[in-house]
Formats: C-alpha cells, sequence, structure tokens
C-alpha cells in the first residue's frame, strides 16, 4: 500500500444542475429549458418582466461552475474531456471553445448588479425568495432548498443543464499513514462508519447529493436524487461521466486555478470571447 492515498468516500455531488423557482417559471409561462437557446429565450423574458434570470455569486468559484457546465453543454463530453482533462491545445484555442466564451457573455447580462462576491447559498435564497429564477449550481444547493422546506418539484424544479454528460465532485476522507495499532484501528472504524450504508444515506439526503456507494436504496430520496442516480448511471456506460475541473477532480491546482483565473476575469471585464480564448490557452501552457 506504500505510495497510494487511500481515502473513504461520502457521496457523489453532481456539478451541472440547474434550479428553478417553479411560481416564476409558472407566472411566466416558462418550461425548464433543454438547450442554451431556450435557457437564453426564457432568461430575456424573464429580464424584460423585471425578474433577475440568473441568481450568482461573483465569486472565481462559482463562474468556474457554471464556465464548465456551458462548456459540457456547449462542446460536448468528448471536448470537455479534451479541454480540461488532457489540456489539449487546440481545443482549448478552438471555435467552439470560443462558444462557450460567447455564451457566457451573454450570461453575464443575466445576473442583478450586485451580484459580485455574493456567497452560492445566498444566490441559492434568490431562487427560494422568488428574487430570480435560475440558479447553476452543484446539488448542494438542494440541500438548502430542502433546509428550507421547500419541496421539489413543487416549490423548485431541478434538472441538468443543457447538454450530455454528467460532471461529479466526490467529498471523500483522506486516510494519512500513522504510527500504532490503535489509530489504525481508529481509522478503519471511521472509514466503515462513513461507507456504511446508513451514514450514506442519511448524509446524503441532507447533502444534497447521492450515495458513493451504488447498491444503497434511494426509496426515501427525492426525486432530483434519483434524476441524478440514473444519469450517472447512463453516464458511465455511455463514457461521458466527467470530473469537474472546478471542483478539483480533474486538474491539478495550477492548471485549475490557470483556468479560472482567465474565466472570472472575463465574466468580469469586456474582454472579448478571441482574447479569453488565447488568454486560455496560454495561461494552461504556462502553468504546466
Amino acid at each position: 500500500m506504500k505510495e497510494l492515498w487511500c481515502a473513504a468516500p461520502v457521496n457523489v455531488h453532481r456539478i451541472d444542475w440547474i434550479w428553478a423557482n417553479a411560481a416564476v417559471l409558472a407566472e411566466n409561462g416558462i418550461s425548464m429549458p433543454t438547450s442554451w437557446e431556450e435557457f437564453n429565450a426564457a432568461a430575456n423574458k424573464l429580464k424584460s418582466a423585471g425578474i433577475t434570470p440568473l441568481a450568482h455569486g461573483g465569486q472565481a468559484w462559482q463562474d468556474a461552475t457554471v464556465f464548465e457546465a456551458v462548456a459540457l453543454g456547449i462542446g460536448g463530453p468528448e471536448f470537455f474531456h479534451k479541454a480540461f482533462v488532457e489540456l489539449d491545445q487546440n481545443t482549448l484555442k478552438s471555435d467552439s471553445m470560443k462558444a462557450v466564451f460567447d455564451q457566457m457573455r451573454t450570461m453575464r447580462g443575466f445576473v442583478d448588479s450586485n451580484f459580485s462576491g455574493r456567497d452560492w447559498n445566498l444566490a441559492t435564497a434568490m431562487v427560494m425568495n422568488g428574487e430570480a429564477a435560475f440558479q447553476i449550481m452543484g446539488d448542494w444547493a438542494k440541500g438548502e432548498f430542502l433546509a428550507a422546506g421547500k419541496r421539489p418539484g413543487i416549490d423548485f424544479l431541478c434538472a441538468s443543464t443543457p447538454g450530455d454528460g454528467f460532471l461529479y465532485n466526490v467529498d471523500s476522507f483522506a486516510m494519512f499513514d500513522v504510527d500504532g495499532s490503535d489509530k489504525e484501528a481508529g481509522q478503519m472504524l471511521l472509514a466503515e462508519l462513513i461507507v456504511g450504508k446508513n451514514f450514506q444515506k442519511v448524509f446524503n439526503m441532507n447533502k444534497g447529493s447521492i450515495p458513493a456507494r451504488v447498491d444503497v436504496a434511494l426509496d426515501d430520496f427525492d426525486p432530483c436524487a434519483h434524476t441524478s442516480a440514473q444519469d450517472m448511471a447512463a453516464s458511465n456506460s455511455g463514457g461521458s461521466l466527467l470530473p469537474s475541473y472546478a471542483h478539483g477532480m480533474a486538474l491539478r491546482g495550477a492548471q485549475s486555478g490557470a483556468i479560472t483565473d482567465v474565466v472570472t476575469a472575463h465574466f468580469n471585464s469586456d474582454m472579448s470571447s478571441s482574447e479569453a480564448v488565447q488568454m486560455l490557452a496560454n495561461a494552461v501552457a504556462n502553468s504546466m
């Protein structure tokens, strides 16, 4: 076991979710979007009605969360893997990547003027309270809805962001090499409890994620969790189950940080998509 990291997985978070206030959408005759074109049309309609289309917190990691969901939707799973796992320069500089930044520029117009520095849970609260229609965020946002007594399918809606594939993040407890059989026994007990079916069920029902164990019954889980589990299984079979770059699953810190720096610089300026693509390719190359 030398030179191997050992960790007990707690859960699987899906990153590419879109959450919506059910009443706001119904009152404005809007369905959950299944393409980015539909999302843009819905957002423009909401904006015209005086409603903030997209609840967003202007923090770099939140910009990156939206960006990778857009990248998966516009470019597809193979594009995403080449760009954010393989760091392929041709893909980073491609027209598809430019289209991703084009969509990000469009979405910048859908957030409110006070978004800078807002914590993610406050953005979730905007959707809960009807101040905003949508939020793009991992399924920890669902934990906020549930804790507030909101009901999936009634008070709030959940769907994957437009496109194919599944972006995941796994929370784990890492076990370090320790001296002494008593400490090793403690680690083993902790790991056994974490991966136990009961803990996996109770923890994930509250966190908004799904169990890391695929043999945990989901009977008591909400419809969003069932969708997540089904989509994960389908993506795993179809080769489109992908690690989140924004949440530390795909890249080392230097590379992911370089990408996010460009993403947030573009989102918070008037930088063109062409400039952003070139800056992205250069930043990744310099981080290697």
